[in-house]
């Protein structure tokens, strides 16, 4: 049984910046079944696990949630990239550099020291005010760019589930499978939702619009470990997906 133990939802604590939408180039894969949101709009679907495991270079470490090697006084960023113009081969939060963030895929958790910090996008910037102890989750978009405070993860018996609506214009909701039990409730474009659930193998489905759009399967929730579903669309296609959280201590 999928028990939860406490559901937070945020939406978006800023928008940063603008951008002028551009063509996709990207591949999408397509369900063996889809159905239609609206008239002329098809639904497919493109679920990937991203696990960053092990040693990233000589010099970094990585770690669960609970920050191994980092700072005690850190908070910690991560950056997931939707852009349809493609990889984004620089973005700074600050001193911090993230590199070649392929579109569809986030990068790990990276502590930073809790202060002002400039974020900077191309010639586009804005400041992010880190709290020690926090995590934030930047989002590359076409139409700007949101900064999500996300829940920390402190339960070590739990499995933390966090669900984003980039920009999808139905509500999103993760539910089981079956539509019998909803595990994160209905989400709004640009909104955040987080809960703590037990460890169970269970089949969960992104619902949009109170229908099952997005069968993502069981995802492989482990004690002690966070797992993001990011939403969003694809040319018209909402698609997913399911990263679990590392943070890289460099």
């Amino acid at each position: 049984m999928l028990q939860q133990y406490g559901q937070t939802r945020s939406p978006a604590v800023r928008r940063l910046y603008f951008a002028r939408p551009r063509k996709s180039g990207g591949t999408v894969i397509r369900p063996a079944q889809s159905r239609s949101i609206r008239a002329g709009i098809v639904i497919v679907s493109s679920l990937v696990f991203g696990l960053m495991l092990g040693i990233a270079g000589s010099s970094a470490q990585s770690g669960s949630l609970y920050g191994a090697g980092a700072p005690e006084d850190a908070a910690f960023v991560r950056v997931f990239n939707s852009r349809s113009d493609g990889t984004v081969p620089r973005l700074w939060v600050g001193a911090t550099e993230f590199r070649n963030l392929a579109m569809g895929e986030s990068s790990a958790y990276r502590p930073v020291t809790p202060e002002i910090h400039m974020v900077y996008l191309n010639d586009a910037f804005e400041e992010l005010i880190a709290r020690e102890g926090a995590y934030y989750t930047i989002l590359l978009r076409d139409d700007g760019l949101l900064i999500h405070e996300d829940p920390a993860h402190r339960r070590a018996d739990l499995a933390q589930i966090l669900v984003y609506n980039l920009d999808i214009e139905e509500r999103v909701a993760l539910r089981s499978a079956d539509g019998t039990t909803t595990v994160v409730g209905e989400l709004g474009s640009g909104e955040s939702g987080a809960v703590a659930v037990n460890p169970v193998a269970v089949e969960l489905g992104v619902f949009l619009a109170n229908e099952l759009y997005l069968e993502l399967g069981d995802i492989g929730l482990e004690r002690g470990q966070s797992f993001a579903v990011f939403v969003m669309d694809n040319n018209g296609r909402p698609t997913a997906r399911v990263d679990r959280a590392e943070i890289l201590v460099e």
